[in-house]
């Protein structure tokens, strides 16, 4: 039990010292697209098509970190991505069902470039990110990275807890196991709430 309680108060020491919290729900619009190669003859000439999935879904991200002197956050992120929508170009009818699905985790920075100021930019947000993406879409896609940039607005609604807006958007570049498959990449956007701890 004294160890217990000794954790806790770690973790509440920690959390006085700058402990930084995130938690974005929202709605998302994902696209992927790729290109097919098909062998045409003996002499190995290749014929390429497209293929491609566009899908709407909902994204969940959770970031826990540090708060550097109220203006930087340092933190890992985690997040999971589900959408439907409809695969498209090449082999339509046959491949995978119309829907994606992405987990991501990788570093992130937030910064508010306007904390230190009384004007009405204050709470004024601005994010990137890198992640390692798992998943995939429409045949598309299975182990990638993304660049993810957001920014948003919050309004305080307790000592340490803020609410607001997040919107965004990130770049995917990804691959599978199909060798027929090659160019494969995306992106998505996204606007929806923020609930913040700092």
């Amino acid at each position: 039990m004294r160890k217990i309680f000794l954790l806790l108060l770690f973790f509440a020491s920690f959390a006085s010292a700058g402990f930084y919290f995130d938690f974005t729900l929202s709605p998302v619009i994902r696209h992927l697209e790729a290109t097919h190669t098909t062998p045409e003859s003996l002499y190995q000439e290749y014929k390429e098509e497209y293929l491609g999935y566009n899908g709407v879904g909902g994204l969940v991200s959770t970031r826990f970190g540090g708060l550097i002197k109220g203006v930087v956050a340092i933190y890992g992120n985690m997040e999971l991505e589900l959408t439907r929508g409809q695969a498209n170009g090449w082999n339509k009818k046959n491949r995978e069902r119309s829907a994606s699905i992405f987990y991501g985790v990788g570093p992130g920075v937030t910064v508010y470039p306007f904390f230190k100021s009384s004007g009405s930019l204050q709470n004024l947000y601005l994010s990137t990110l890198m992640n390692i993406q798992i998943g995939g879409g429409g045949g598309i896609g299975l182990l990638g990275g993304n660049y993810r940039f957001e920014t948003g607005y919050l309004w305080q609604s307790s000592e340490r807890f803020y609410s607001g807006i997040a919107i965004g958007a990130d770049v995917l570049a990804t691959g599978g196991f199909d060798s027929h498959i090659k160019d494969e990449k995306g992106y998505s956007i996204w606007i929806g709430f923020k609930l913040i701890r700092k």
